[in-house]
This record gives structure tokens, C-alpha cells and sequence, in this order.
């Protein structure tokens, strides 16, 4: 499992490069938070698709669903233009789309936010 990779493709390549993470034999699983705040939020979702990652969307991937809609209207810091403009941008937000939203139980649930600095 890993939270808020958040449009940071370079960070998540060196990080399944450490984890040696091979898509013939490991399951991704992104716990939301794919897109928005970091610089390459296509190259993520491109990245993520390609290695058939499964996972859950989080608030910022609800947000560039809605502003692809109409329905929201994308904020100052958001990084989300060049996504919005690429050509396979309906065929990532399909992908997308086919992603569930994060199930909580009665039970104790607990999630941990990580950003790995330079």
C-alpha cells in the first residue's frame, strides 16, 4: 500500500525501484491521493495504469473527476492543466473512475501519511 503519491511520478519510480516492486510478481495498491500537488499528476496516472495498480481514490482524485466534469473548478495550486489537456486524458479518468472509494468498518481503522524528502 502507498498513500498520497499526489502527481509525484519521480518519487513513486525511485520508491517501487527500492522496493525492486516487479508487476509480474507484486500488487500496487495507491491509497487515493494519486493526483494534484506535486508536478506530474499525467505521468503518475499514466505510470500507475500501465502497472495495473488497483487502490482506492482519495479527496484530490474526487476533485479532478469533478473539475473534468464541470462540477468543480480547479484551485490556484492545483497541477492538474496538464492532465486535463493530454490526449489519453478520457481514457486516465476512466481508469480512474473504476477505482473504489476507501470502505471504513465499525473497526478500528488508522492511516499514515509519508513524504519522502531530499
Amino acid at each position: 500500500f502507498i498513500g498520497d503519491i499526489q502527481g509525484c511520478r519521480d518519487e513513486l519510480e525511485r520508491l517501487l525501484s527500492v522496493l525492486r516492486f516487479d508487476p509480474g510478481r507484486d500488487t500496487l495498491e495507491p491509497v487515493g491521493d494519486l493526483v494534484n500537488r506535486g508536478p506530474d499528476s499525467l505521468g503518475t496516472l499514466r505510470l500507475l495504469k500501465s502497472l495495473d495498480a488497483g487502490g482506492v481514490l482519495g479527496n484530490h482524485d474526487l476533485h479532478l473527476l469533478a473539475a473534468r466534469r464541470g462540477a468543480r473548478t480547479p484551485k490556484p495550486g492545483d497541477t492538474l492543466v496538464p492532465l486535463l489537456a493530454a490526449p489519453d486524458c478520457e481514457d486516465l479518468l476512466a481508469w480512474l473512475r473504476a477505482k473504489p472509494l476507501p470502505a471504513i468498518s465499525a473497526r478500528t481503522f488508522s492511516s499514515i501519511a509519508a513524504r519522502t524528502v531530499s
